[in-house]
């Protein structure tokens, strides 16, 4: 593809349109191209997250095995661990006890809160219609501070 400077003034047409032409195979072999690479890629990943998936899963379990077993030890030797504080320093980290209240919420919790007028609780997302502001006339959208300009 040639480049031009583009105060030249030195173009013939044809080479103008044989220029955008260019660009316009350029703009419809590269989606295809885009999509096969990434297809490409993707698959590449499967592989790897295929070879690596067991030795991930072994080591997750372990994780979540030594959690559940810090935790019962936490709660079954409460009385010998936390002995009138509730932080415990250790070489690896500190155990924290405390005792919270939690409120479990069912899922039919906002269907009942709007029945029964509990309006306080229940959150409501506000969007403008972009397409319906576009179509305003322009002393309507000055009011709101947008403006309409020309674009190439």
């Amino acid at each position: 593809m040639k480049q031009h400077d583009e105060s030249a003034s030195h173009w013939e047409p044809s080479e103008v349109r044989e220029t955008a032409n260019t660009y316009l195979r350029e703009i419809a072999i590269r989606p295809v191209d885009l999509r096969d690479l990434h297809a490409e890629a993707e698959a590449a990943m499967q592989e790897v997250k295929a070879r690596y998936a067991l030795r991930i899963e072994a080591r997750d379990v372990l994780l979540k095995s030594a959690i559940t077993a810090l935790m019962q030890t936490m709660k079954v030797n409460k009385a010998v661990l936390f002995d009138g504080t509730d932080v415990v320093p250790l070489v690896n980290g500190s155990l924290i006890h405390s005792i919270a209240d939690r409120v479990s919420i069912p899922r039919d919790a906002l269907a009942k809160c709007e029945e029964l007028g509990f309006d306080e609780v229940i959150k409501i997302s506000k969007s403008l219609d972009r397409d319906a502001v576009v179509k305003w006339r322009d002393d309507r959208l000055f009011l709101i501070g947008a403006e309409r300009r020309k674009k190439e």
